[in-house]
């Protein structure tokens, strides 16, 4: 059924956050010019919180006051208080030995933590404390040679988020807990009962939720207007919430069958009209690597959903960097879904009626943008032909990255199959057998 939050829903209560200090730390702050000193109700409940800070400093960004201080022998403290002296969040370090046992064992079943891997993990954990009953996230690090990775637990063990290749001066600060209105409370209460919010962003896009279910990640999209539009987990391949009938579509596609495995799965509800309709989305990982997606609804019926509702903007924005690389680069373009896979951000547009998938690095780098096309220039077309290769397929994909551009195409030659990975001007990059 469709329901509609109110407009207040955007106008989410942001916890003001930043720092105090000790009074001997007043006139040597690194506050901007034109404010002389902390306010008083800051510095009293940052006293009061952490009576044997040390070394405090101070900086101000925006609505929040940020306090940088040791204690405990932890240099990297910092903690955040609005302007009514309010405590919002903190951030301190561990020792990985301390990590809760639940985060210890999904970490150890990763990658990253199994025994004899090349990935070397930082042995202190980044602990980020809200208020409010947010949930609490521990970041975990590591490093193989010059690359790395940040993952996001929450005390569970339910991973929140893989970042590679992060910049390495953090700003925690869109961590800070805000407050859903009670009418987005009770829409996720009532749909998720005993929900644990993780994050809420709010945008020019829409609103964006983030939280915990039945020890699974959801993110939940809504328009400026307070409609919501659909939302999605992340599942295991062998969850139950996945039918038999659309596992059984994805075993019989043609990817799968040329012996590509399943990656990632998330479950999409979608809102369109009133009429709720559920989707998977499958990511496989075919033999050479290449990436597929494979969206099936819950009838096993093969099918792509609409994210936007028929909104543009789909209820999801990206700043930044991002943000500029995207309008420049394609103009015009429409924001259709943001989210990290493998590390990387992935994010999804549509550009002159084409779905476009442009992938940034943790340092918001962009990697490389890749989709479907129909056309393949005559240079390419020419190129495969004189080669003796018969074009199979009617579909090709262009990739795009920094460095080089190209067409994969299919093809036929001496009764076996070929994957041509072909430059603009029809220079021949590899040849992959397909069999």
């Amino acid at each position: 059924m469709k329901k509609l939050l109110s407009t207040c829903l955007l106008s989410v209560a942001l916890l003001g956050t930043l720092a105090a200090c000790s009074d001997d730390d007043k006139q040597s702050s690194n506050l901007p010019p034109g404010t002389s000193e902390v306010p008083e109700s800051i510095l009293s409940q940052f006293n009061a919180d952490y009576p044997d800070a040390q070394g405090v400093t101070w900086t101000q960004d925006g609505e929040y006051y940020t306090a940088s201080f040791s204690e405990d022998g932890s240099s990297q403290n910092q903690a955040w208080y609005g302007h009514d002296g309010r405590w919002g969040m903190t951030q301190y370090e561990i020792p990985f030995d301390r990590l809760p046992a639940a985060v210890a064992e999904a970490f150890a079943a990763t990658e990253y933590g199994q025994a004899g891997s090349e990935w070397r993990v930082d042995r202190e954990v980044d602990v980020l404390e809200r208020r409010d009953g947010t949930e609490t996230i521990y970041i975990i690090e590591a490093e193989r040679g010059e690359s790395d990775v940040d993952l996001y637990y929450a005390e569970d063990g339910v991973l929140l988020k893989e970042i590679l290749d992060a910049a390495p001066d953090k700003n925690y600060g869109e961590y800070l807990p805000q407050t859903p209105d009670g009418t987005l409370e009770t829409w996720l209460e009532q749909r998720f009962p005993g929900y644990r919010l993780v994050d809420l962003d709010t945008d020019d896009g829409g609103l964006e939720v983030e939280f915990i279910y039945d020890r699974r990640k959801y993110e939940a999209f809504f328009t400026r207007g307070g409609e919501w539009l659909y939302y999605k987990a992340d599942l295991r391949y062998s969850d139950n919430l996945i039918p038999a009938v659309v596992k059984a579509t994805v075993e019989a596609s043609d990817i799968m069958q040329q012996g590509a495995r399943v990656d990632d799965v998330e479950m999409y509800v979608v809102n369109a009209g009133g009429v709720e309709t559920i989707y998977f989305c499958f990511e496989l990982e075919g033999r050479y690597d290449d990436d597929y997606k494979l969206f099936v609804r819950a009838d096993g019926t093969l099918e792509r959903p609409d994210l936007g509702g028929g909104q543009t903007g789909g209820g999801v924005s990206v700043e930044g960097d991002v943000e500029t690389f995207i309008s420049e680069n394609y103009p015009g373009a429409v924001i259709v879904e943001r989210d990290y896979d493998d590390g990387y951000l992935e994010v999804e547009i549509r550009h002159d009626g084409v779905v476009k998938e442009v992938r940034f690095n943790g340092r918001n780098e962009w990697l490389r943008t890749e989709w479907e096309t129909r056309e393949l220039p005559d240079a390419v077309r020419a190129a495969v032909e004189a080669e003796g290769y018969h074009i199979t397929e009617r579909e090709f994909e262009r990739v795009e990255t920094p460095d080089r551009n190209w067409y994969e195409v299919e093809a036929v030659k001496d009764r076996r199959e070929w994957n041509l990975y072909v430059a603009d001007d029809g220079t021949i990059l590899e040849e992959r057998r397909d069999d």
